[in-house]
């Protein structure tokens, strides 16, 4: 009985420490000959020098080393349009699917260079992109929609009440827009 929780828990700490585990993922679009745009394959990060993108017909292999640029793309939201009568489908249409665009930038064998544009889970595309860029040493890219959101956080001594009430915190604040809508008249 110990035994078995001793091994069950290093199981357990073995695959949170380990590789990231295979995503399903769909090849957009890309500079990549032997992959025609929306074929589906699994991303598999077995050893530590390449990621592997497989499908049925073919295998593409991606040396970390040779990866010169990684990036999330926009998220995109996809609806399940299903036709009414169709009940059974009822709790598929009730939640949307939310995926994200990955694109790398690589050089293959032939030292050409390649893109590959991915669509991941949302919820997976991050700790991609993170492993890529721990194995690879690319730079860290993010979307334009990312860094959008990441703008429009308030600093860190800001509170959104400061805009509707007057404080002893934000009172220059008041003070700087009374003097200046009195300068104003």
């Amino acid at each position: 009985m110990i035994k078995t929780a001793f091994l069950t828990a290093m199981l357990g700490v073995a695959f949170a420490y380990g590789a990231p585990r295979p995503e399903t993922s769909t090849y957009v679009d890309g500079t990549v000959t032997s992959l025609k745009p929306n074929t589906g394959g699994t991303l598999v990060f077995s050893d530590d020098s390449s990621m592997k993108f497989r499908t049925g017909v073919a295998e593409v292999a991606v040396p970390y080393a040779n990866i010169s640029k990684a990036e999330l793309g926009p998220t995109q939201t996809h609806n399940h349009d299903d036709p009414a009568y169709k009940v059974w489908l009822l709790p598929k249409r009730l939640h949307k699917t939310e995926t994200q665009l990955l694109t790398v930038n690589f050089k293959n064998g032939l030292g050409e260079q390649q893109t590959m544009t991915l669509e991941l889970a949302k919820d997976s595309a991050s700790s991609i992109l993170a492993t890529i860029e721990e194995r690879s040493g690319a730079p860290k890219s993010v979307a334009a929609t990312t860094a959008k959101a990441d703008s429009t956080k308030p600093a860190a001594n800001e509170w959104w009440g400061d805009s509707f009430w007057k404080t002893n915190r934000n009172q220059g604040q008041w003070d700087a827009n009374t003097n200046a809508s009195n300068t104003g008249k």
